[in-house]
């Protein structure tokens, strides 16, 4: 292939990942400022616009599946980025007058595109490291809310107990009260029943 189509090619590839590297940009530090995008985040649950714009506009439903899907596409580009480096190489020695070395033009054209890759397998490390960190930090911080509303249940659920055997103990105290020797009948049987427990234990 002529070294300006080659050339072509590799700008193509260039131009693709750098959209996409930074639309996942963009979508990570969504998520880092805002983790609830990600909490309750089924697979798959992320549409994220990866056609070339500067901007990712993404559904809120889920982080997890949708990231993984976006970082197989940057890295399935970042592969065929470096291939067509290497094609691009190979095609400035198949071109090169036998006599005369590759143009200064050409090798740097070869070193930039080397540079670009390294910066964006760099950045593109960095944003997945974010992402991962926001995921973990979410996820931990919705353990410690479960735990906390477990408690908090409990404890609802223990104080309406108290409540009620406060009520039916103070409905009990009003009853003895309004029937007129009822508390010295209840008295009088109690005694009867140690008493017969005492002659019950007697040899």
């Amino acid at each position: 292939m002529a070294w300006e189509e080659q050339a072509r090619r590799v700008r193509q590839t260039q131009a693709k990942l750098d959209a996409k590297l930074l639309a996942f940009s963009h979508y990570v530090s969504d998520i880092v400022r805002d983790p609830q995008r990600a909490q309750g985040a089924p697979a798959g649950a992320v549409s994220l616009d990866m056609s070339g714009t500067s901007r990712a506009s993404f559904s809120a439903d889920g982080a997890t599946g949708g990231s993984a899907a976006m970082e197989a596409e940057i890295q399935e580009l970042l592969v065929q980025y470096a291939d067509d480096q290497e094609d691009l190489s190979r095609s400035m020695n198949d071109t090169a007058d036998p006599l005369l070395p590759p143009s200064q033009t050409q090798l740097r054209t070869v070193q930039r595109h080397r540079e670009l890759l390294v910066e964006s397998e760099r950045d593109f490390f960095r944003s997945k490291t974010s992402l991962r960190q926001a995921l973990d930090r979410q996820q931990l911080l919705g353990h410690v809310r479960d735990d906390i509303d477990q408690a908090y249940a409990t404890q609802t659920e223990f104080r309406a107990q108290r409540e009620s055997l406060s009520g039916i103990l103070g409905r009990l105290t009003s009853i003895t009260g309004q029937v007129p020797g009822l508390q010295s009948l209840v008295s009088l049987i109690a005694r009867r029943r140690r008493r017969d427990t005492v002659i019950l234990a007697l040899p």
